[in-house]
C-alpha cells in the first residue's frame, strides 16, 4: 500500500509540472491507467528530473504538438526513464530488436533476469545491464569509470565528479556501501534512480520501475 501511494505521488508531481508547462490542466484525482501498449506509442517522449520542493518531477517540454492523450501520469513519468537506446517499461522484444543477444545473463530475485551487454569491448567496462521480468524491462544500469557515448542520464555521465551529481540531484536520501568494494551507493528513495560513487566520481547509474 505504501509503495502504491508513493508511486501515485511521483506520477501526480510529474503531471502537475509537465501539464503546466504545456498548457494542459492536470487531472488530479483521476486514475492514471493507460495500458502499457498505449504508453509505448509515446516512447520517444523524453524528459528530465528536476527538483520540486523536497522531491523531484519529470519535466517534459515544451512540446506544442504533444497529443492530449500523452498527458497522463504513466506516460509522463516514463519519459524520464530512458537510458541508452531503451527505456524502463519497454518489452523484451524491443530489447531483442535493439541490442540482440546479451553477452551474459544472470538470474535475479522474483524470476527476473539481468542481461549484460558490453558497450565497447567484451568483458571490459563500460557495460549495460538490462533487467527483465515478465517480458518487460524493469531496470536499466550502466557501469564504468568513464563516460559511455549515448548513455548520459539527466546530465550525468559515468566518471563525473560527485559534485556534479549533487548539482543536478542534490544530496541523496541515503548513503550505504555498495556491493562493489570501495564504492558508495547513493539512493534517492522513493525516486526511481540511484548512483554508485567511487573515488569521488560516478561509477554506475541505475534507473528502475517506480
Amino acid at each position: 500500500m505504501k509503495r502504491a501511494m508513493i508511486n501515485l505521488l511521483l506520477q501526480y508531481l510529474a503531471v502537475a509540472i509537465v501539464a503546466a508547462g504545456l498548457g494542459f490542466e492536470s487531472a488530479h484525482g483521476q486514475p492514471a491507467a493507460p495500458a502499457a501498449d498505449n504508453a509505448a506509442k509515446f516512447r520517444d517522449l523524453h524528459g528530465e528530473w528536476r527538483r520540486a520542493g523536497a522531491g523531484f518531477a519529470c519535466v517534459v517540454g515544451p512540446a506544442t504538438k504533444l497529443a492530449p492523450e500523452a498527458v497522463t501520469p504513466e506516460i509522463l513519468s516514463r519519459a524520464c526513464l530512458h537510458m541508452g537506446p531503451l527505456m524502463v517499461g519497454d518489452s523484451a522484444q524491443m530489447l531483442k530488436n535493439t541490442l540482440g543477444a546479451p553477452h551474459k545473463t544472470l538470474p535475479q530475485p522474483n524470476g527476473a533476469t539481468a542481461l549484460i551487454y558490453f558497450i565497447e569491448t567484451a568483458d571490459h567496462y563500460p557495460y549495460f545491464v538490462v533487467t527483465v521480468a515478465k517480458d518487460r524491462i524493469i531496470a536499466l544500469q550502466v557501469t564504468g569509470p568513464a563516460a559511455a557515448k549515448g548513455y548520459t542520464y539527466n546530465h550525468i555521465d559515468l566518471g563525473v565528479p560527485a559534485d556534479t551529481l549533487v548539482q543536478f540531484f542534490g544530496q541523496p536520501t541515503h548513503f550505504e556501501p555498495s556491493e562493489e568494494k570501495g564504492t558508495e551507493l547513493w539512493t534517492y528513495n522513493p525516486w526511481p534512480f540511484s548512483f554508485e560513487v567511487r573515488d569521488g566520481h560516478v561509477s554506475s547509474i541505475r534507473i528502475h520501475e517506480p
